[in-house]
């Protein structure tokens, strides 16, 4: 083949490599700009609730004496009206524990740290009750939950500041081996001698128990917190949850729960000195009872200046009637 041949095919090769090329790119093009197109045009796909846990019960609010529905209820949102939120919400698994052949042994080393010798009475199959002097020690040894009291007069003595009674607090209960890593990093709240500590808020959401300012490990101390001596009483109660473990299930509308507090569906937390309510917050929490229950479940929060409300937050098709 000559020089003259061999450029001739070059410059060929050369010419319908770059026509290949134009019409591929102006074929990705095209086809790109087609499926945008076409996937546009599709029904947006909503992600549906599972409701893996079936009909969940009821929520368990404390009776209140006063009824939701004895109140006149305004909307003073910074919208004026009710927020929007998302069409499907968790429900968090809260897997329930059993007294082991170490449970009752672990319950005589709970009294000992509270420098109660005594054997216990045997309530039931599984519950204990220390007593010693002034002291009392009720132990659950299913749950491993417990209330220490000591029959005592609170003194007068100066309290701690409120980051030191809390700090003690926490440690006291890691001494006694029951601070939960849910516990370390949750919310707290020092009135006076009282302390309470609640779980760490899930899915950034506050986790909230029967009294509104009283969480379900709560204390009250003479003076300072870092020795049981201290301590009048100490009530443990905690319920692990386990949150790699959920379902989904429909939310009920912001508008329905509000219905539902004004015909008395709902429970007043923090009572309001008058009959007409202003109600500047509406938000989701989810609510843990004093009581064992298999599921963590949503609430509304109603909130307004000197007033708590809740209400249920699930579709009311999976949830049993009642508070």
């Amino acid at each position: 083949m000559t020089l003259t041949q061999t450029a001739i095919l070059t410059k060929k090769f050369i010419l319908f490599s770059t026509i290949a090329l134009v019409l591929g790119i102006t074929g990705f093009i095209g086809y790109s700009i087609w499926q945008n197109w076409y996937l546009s045009t599709l029904p947006i796909v909503e992600e549906q609730p599972d409701t893996k846990f079936g009909v969940l019960p009821a929520l368990g609010f404390p009776q209140r004496p006063v009824s939701s529905s004895n109140f006149t209820y305004s909307l003073d949102t910074t919208t004026g009206g009710l927020p929007k939120f998302d069409k499907i919400i968790k429900v968090f698994f809260l897997p329930k524990t059993y007294a082991t052949f170490l449970s009752s042994q672990k319950s005589q080393e709970l009294a000992e740290k509270f420098n109660i010798k005594t054997a216990p009475q045997i309530l039931s199959e599984i519950n204990y009750l220390y007593k010693e002097g002034e002291k009392t020690l009720e132990v659950n040894l299913d749950s491993g939950n417990f209330l220490f009291k000591k029959e005592a007069t609170p003194s007068a003595k100066t309290l701690d500041s409120d980051d030191k009674l809390m700090a003690d607090f926490k440690s006291v209960l890691s001494s006694l081996g029951v601070l939960k890593d849910q516990l370390k990093n949750g919310r707290a709240k020092v009135t006076g001698p009282q302390i309470s500590i609640w779980p760490e808020d899930l899915d950034g959401k506050t986790i909230f128990t029967p009294e509104f300012n009283k969480s379900l490990v709560n204390a009250e101390v003479s003076g300072s917190a870092d020795n049981t001596e201290n301590y009048l009483a100490l009530n443990f109660t905690f319920f692990s949850i386990d949150d790699s473990t959920f379902a989904t299930y429909p939310l009920r509308k912001a508008e329905e729960s509000f219905e539902d507090l004004k015909q008395g569906k709902g429970v007043i937390m923090i009572e309001p000195p008058k009959p007409q309510v202003s109600i500047t917050s509406v938000y989701l929490g989810y609510y843990l009872p004093e009581s064992y229950t298999p599921y963590l479940q949503p609430i509304y929060v109603f909130e307004g200046p000197q007033f708590v409300a809740f209400a249920s937050a699930v579709s009311r098709e999976f949830q049993t009637s009642g508070n």
